[in-house]
């Protein structure tokens, strides 16, 4: 931000007006310090405000009340249905980046410097009467561990730079915010719902979110190799090749099967139209495994190691093994 030594000012009005919006003829003053600004523009440098050479006032100070009050000012428009608000976020379930809109009127104000709990909050969005989100403004220091684990409210940490950039953009540092899932996501869970509904699976059952804490079982889908149709399958604590009898209650499909590959039984994923035994390495093992991101238990036969096989020609590998002892 050097080319920007000032980049917004206040008008008479007492609003944030951009360097690059202020006209010459009017007055503008410091947002930090309230000290009279002036404006300069030229074929070098970036327009931009200036304080006069007797000011000690600190860049760092002006970028920090800068970026707060347009993050306030940001959140009032959107209470107004002014603007939406577009989040950079993660999905909860893949772990890749993606945008989340928040549309507009999602918040009802916003207001700086308040208490919640123990700590200051540099801004905090409201809905209502309640906090929706707390916002930091990063300038020299992150927040701290202490606040980061105790802030018992969702918050996010902008840096200063990009807020007085795009104050519409939300690109977090760090925070913590609820679950969110992209569309691609969302939409496959849409699919994993309806074929396990249509097969009578409750939804009590499992989880379709691919985390381990948060259900007994994760639900995803499988084609049968055997038969050709989709089928749900699980993952729970103990695959693969799971000895140890299953959480009750658990969905019908998941067995106790005998296997030819395995050389023994187990319990696994049975397909719910032939009743087919879908093995677990292309269940768990494989690298386009539906569950490889998931925990898996270590894995020993009575006397060896089960042989898992990955890369590219495992699918044909472990399809010669099946034909072989049909």
């Amino acid at each position: 931000m050097e080319n920007l030594k000032v980049p917004y000012g206040l008008d008479l009005q007492g609003e944030l007006v951009a360097a690059d919006d202020a006209l010459k003829n009017n007055k503008y003053r410091c947002p930090s310090c309230n000290t009279e600004l002036v404006l300069r523009s030229g074929e070098v440098r970036a327009k931009h405000f200036s304080h006069p050479t007797s000011s000690s006032c600190g860049t760092e100070s002006i970028l920090h009340i800068t970026a707060k009050r347009l993050i306030e000012d940001t959140i009032n428009a959107n209470a107004l249905g002014k603007s939406s608000i577009a989040l950079k976020s993660e999905c909860d379930n893949c772990c890749k980046g993606f945008i989340l809109n928040i549309p507009v009127r999602t918040f009802t104000g916003s207001r700086q410097e308040v208490r919640v709990s123990e700590y200051i909050c540099d801004v905090v969005g409201y809905r209502g009467d309640e906090i929706a989100i707390a916002i930091e403004i990063l300038n020299t220091h992150k927040v701290d561990q202490n606040k980061s684990e105790n802030l018992p409210v969702y918050w996010i940490e902008l840096k200063a730079e990009d807020v007085l950039i795009s104050p519409n953009e939300w690109a977090p540092v760090q925070g913590r915010l609820k679950a969110s899932f992209c569309s691609s996501c969302k939409d496959h869970f849409k699919s994993v719902r309806t074929l396990c509904d249509n097969w009578n699976i409750d939804q009590n059952l499992y989880s379709v979110i691919k985390k381990p804490n948060v259900s007994f079982y994760v639900a995803d889908l499988e084609t049968c190799f055997n038969c050709k149709e989709d089928t749900p399958v699980f993952w729970w604590k103990g695959v693969p090749f799971c000895q140890s009898e299953p959480p009750s209650p658990r969905p019908y499909n998941v067995r106790y099967s005998s296997s030819k590959q395995y050389g023994g039984s187990y319990w696994a994923n049975t397909c719910v139209n032939c009743n087919m035994v879908q093995g677990d390495n292309f269940l768990y093992l494989f690298d386009n495994a539906p569950f490889k991101c998931m925990p898996m238990a270590t894995v020993i036969k009575k006397k060896e190691m089960v042989k898992i096989v990955t890369g590219k020609t495992a699918t044909s590998e472990f399809m010669k093994v099946i034909k072989r002892n049909l």
